[in-house]
């Protein structure tokens, strides 16, 4: 789609990366483009050395992002949000990598079970909720706050819960107002998934966001993209001793945000 315009598809597929990831690095994009490495790696001195992206170590691994001093970074967003949104949906899913978690994915079906049961206990317990919203472009209207809340959580069976959402959201730029949000999680246990609903039109007409299986030791991530109009919605999360993590990510025409909800 950019490659005219980008020279050759792997400096088109690295913009798109960073776009929905913010970050990468060599092997990264070996391993998740299935693209060989070398020529990649020139691609990437190609935009470094134009100055359209720029580097740092994390110990020994050399990290790119956008370069924040480009004159063009903006409008450059605005065509890499437009190329993004043309994409078919598989291939919109193919850019989006799980943050944070490195472990390897375990191997059989139990296992995998019981990293499903073991989030779901974890789900069934939640009562507390912290979350933040960053938007990744430069335009001033995107989603910048915090809120806080609680989670009123109603078992429906052993299979459903419905989280009823209730607290107080603040935007970087106003005052602080009240929300409410309710959510059904259903758990799958042939399939070992758990699939996310938005119950904002009622429960008889939920809106369903996506299935979650197993993407580590530690994580679960949305099996496919969800499509509302021209938003693409991405979600994973993630378990630790002190709660659960959940993180959205939101891409589309007028939107190019990131949502991480804390549930404990």
């Amino acid at each position: 789609m950019l490659e005219a315009l980008c020279g050759n598809k792997n400096i088109q597929k690295i913009l798109l990366f960073l776009f929905v990831n913010s970050r990468c690095y060599g092997t990264q994009l070996h391993r998740v483009l299935k693209t060989s490495l070398t020529p990649l790696q020139k691609a990437l001195n190609r935009l470094e050395k134009g100055e359209l992206i720029t580097s740092y170590f994390e110990g020994k691994t050399r990290i790119y992002q956008f370069n924040p001093a480009y004159p063009l970074l903006n409008e450059l967003e605005q065509l890499l949000k437009k190329a993004y949104t043309l994409l078919p949906a598989h291939e919109k899913r193919e850019y989006y990598v799980v943050k944070e978690d490195l472990t390897i994915l375990p191997e059989n079906g139990e296992n995998k079970t019981q990293l499903v049961l073991k989030f779901w206990d974890k789900l069934s317990d939640v009562s507390r909720l912290l979350f933040n919203a960053a938007t990744k472009s430069k335009d001033e209207s995107g989603w910048n706050g915090k809120g806080k809340g609680e989670v009123f959580v109603l078992k429906e069976g052993s299979d459903i819960l419905i989280f009823n959402e209730k607290g107080t959201w603040q935007n970087n730029r106003g005052p602080e107002v009240s929300f409410s949000n309710a959510f059904r999680w259903t758990l799958d246990r042939k399939a070992g998934v758990i699939s996310l609903e938005h119950l904002r039109r009622g429960p008889d007409r939920p809106v369903f966001l996506f299935h979650l299986a197993p993407s580590g030791k530690h994580s679960l991530a949305s099996i496919d993209s969800h499509l509302c109009g021209e938003d693409t919605y991405f979600g994973s999360i993630h378990i630790d001793r002190y709660g659960l993590r959940l993180n959205w990510r939101v891409i589309g025409l007028k939107k190019n945000e990131e949502l991480n909800y804390y549930y404990s």
